[in-house]
């Protein structure tokens, strides 16, 4: 296979984020100019666990409405989703979410300082629905204690944290909680 080394490395868990996405820009750009194998390079990086890995504090109550809560479906169904494709910003924050990360379901709770935390998981796959909206595969956590931490970031839905931004800000429970199944 054409590409066959390159996907071995994509797969290895050794490339970075940013090397992940200078392959699929360039994976892309191949793909438009009509190199049939340059999709199983796609493949591959979007499935590929990074060897840096993100922390996404994903708000799941559109409108912040908790009626209109999505969490408990997402539980079920193994699945994240961000579908507010209007918000490009958020959406690209989203896209750049990886097999392996960490997702914390969270809603703000005390404005500008608390966010109430309703489950975790990690990220198993990257999939597309029959509209291209891509959507996570996930392993949700059976532990559905609610704690209250200091707020990290802004008002987004999606939230993007490094490892170590959220080793500097949260406290002792809060890993106390991500250990409990």
């Amino acid at each position: 296979m054409k590409y066959e080394k390159l996907i071995e490395r994509i797969q290895s868990e050794t490339m970075s984020r940013h090397d992940l996405e200078v392959l699929t820009r360039n994976a892309v750009e191949k793909q438009r100019a009509g190199d049939i194998h340059a999709g199983m390079v796609i493949d591959a990086i979007q499935n590929a666990k990074p060897k840096d890995s993100y922390i996404l504090f994903m708000g799941f109550c559109p409108g912040a409405d908790f009626a209109r809560r999505l969490d408990t479906d997402w539980k079920k169904s193994g699945k994240c989703r961000f579908d507010y494709l209007e918000s490009k910003h958020q959406r690209e924050r989203f896209e750049s979410i990886c097999k392996g990360d960490l997702v914390i379901l969270k809603k703000r709770e005390k404005f500008g300082e608390t966010m109430k935390l309703y489950g975790h998981g990690r990220v198993l796959s990257v999939a597309y629905d029959n509209n291209e909206i891509r959507y996570l595969n996930m392993e949700w956590s059976k532990q559905d204690k609610i704690i209250e931490v200091p707020l990290m970031g802004c008002n987004s839905t999606v939230d993007i944290k490094s490892v170590e931004d959220v080793e500097n800000v949260m406290p002792a429970n809060f890993y106390k909680w991500l250990e409990e199944k």
